[in-house]
């Protein structure tokens, strides 16, 4: 009895450790995105590229994330030594990351800031399997994300309005780099070697629910990160400067940080079906209100509608998508849902939402957003993917 209760023991110390790792992890690969996704924009239109150049350059990016996506997610599924994957992902991303600073040419720059996208899209994706394989507190570390990219968007703001919109980059390879050490430092997933050959597309696509699911993320995921480019135009067309532009990020991810250390209780009690629902009738109503226009104050005092919305769907799709499929499948499903499901969706918005840019200016951005959810509302209930499952 009492060995039985220091292996208790020994087991509940282990995994409390190795959640402390998992949260750090989740901090320092959230934070290149902190860095780039609210800064982006303008660092493209200060370099001299127009609306429309920034969308096709944050297009090709999430494109190849797409590609990128389906190979990382098979190399990860059929790994044995699964954190090595998402080390050498980490370290592509700060290298290329690095080249960013080096060119003003549109063509050269869209081929490097594609190559960065090459390893950083997939790389969320798959830390997302590497933890949901071992961890019962993904919520919590999925939050500690959130905050990474909070405190990266306040400080990278202020430190490019001193320092200049370049030197984002410089951080953004930082954090990458100083991440591949708590990868490193994560335990190995269960290695299950005879399910591998089951770890094809074509089994994963017999799956209906995946299929009807991966459509509702399409519609539902990509203006939420596409936001994140387009936002800046906004706030500083009615009145914000760019560390304000930081400082809005902060506070909206870090409503993120809040509501997803609070959804785990909520999801137990309403489901993650319907709790997906409800976040995604924010994101209308959020986005809705984006394309009146208001001041930068009351789009500073909206700050918690993000995580409302964006931070519930950004996490809850994940554990939607990890319950309907086998576990020896979750690699894979989760990797072709940040391709299609994500990164696709991702695509449309951003390139759409960069023409719309130059013809409509950021008004009409956000409302072509907020017509692109509701039909992601519609489609989520008349498929029936509202219900509550087991």
């Amino acid at each position: 009895m009492i060995k039985e209760n220091l292996i208790m023991k020994n087991s509940i110390i282990k995994n409390y450790g190795s959640d402390i790792n998992s949260s750090f992890l989740y901090f320092l690969i959230y934070w290149p995105l902190g860095t780039i996704c609210p800064m982006i924009g303008q660092y493209l239109s200060s370099i001299g590229f127009s609306g429309t150049q920034v969308g096709i350059i944050t297009s090709l990016g999430t494109g190849t994330a797409i590609l990128a996506g389906f190979l990382w997610g098979k190399i990860y599924s059929a790994a044995s030594k699964k954190r090595f994957v998402l080390a050498f992902m980490c370290l592509g991303a700060a290298f290329f990351g690095l080249l960013n600073t080096r060119t003003t040419d549109f063509v050269i720059y869209a081929a490097v800031y594609s190559l960065m996208y090459f390893f950083q899209g997939p790389a969320h994706g798959i830390a997302d399997a590497l933890v949901l394989s071992k961890s019962n507190n993904y919520p919590i570390i999925r939050g500690m994300g959130a905050a990474g990219y909070a405190v990266a968007s306040f400080v990278v703001g202020k430190y490019a309005q001193d320092r200049g919109l370049g030197n984002i980059f410089y951080i953004y390879a930082a954090a990458f780099v100083i991440a591949v050490v708590f990868v490193i430092r994560e335990s190995e997933p269960v290695f299950v070697e005879e399910k591998k050959n089951d770890v094809t597309l074509r089994t994963l696509f017999k799956n209906k629910m995946f299929i009807k699911l991966l459509l509702c993320a399409f519609l539902m995921t990509g203006t939420s990160i596409a936001h994140n480019t387009y936002f800046g135009y906004l706030f500083r067309e009615n009145g914000g400067s760019v560390a304000g532009i930081g400082l809005a990020f902060f506070l909206m991810a870090g409503s993120e940080a809040i509501v997803m250390a609070a959804a785990s209780y909520f999801s137990k009690k309403f489901g993650t079906e319907k709790m997906l629902l409800f976040a995604a009738v924010i994101l209308v109503v959020r986005f809705g209100f984006y394309a009146m226009g208001p001041d930068y104050k009351l789009l500073l005092g909206s700050f918690f509608l993000q995580g409302l919305s964006g931070g519930i769907i950004l996490m809850e799709i994940v554990k939607y998508f990890n319950k309907i499929v086998e576990p020896h499948m979750s690699g894979l499903a989760i990797s072709v849902y940040y391709a299609l499901g994500n990164n696709f969706s991702v695509i449309v918005s951003s390139l759409f939402g960069g023409i719309i840019l130059d013809i409509a200016g950021p008004q009409g951005v956000y409302a072509f957003f907020a017509v692109f959810n509701t039909v992601a509302v519609l489609v989520y209930v008349a498929l029936g993917m509202h219900k509550t499952r087991l």
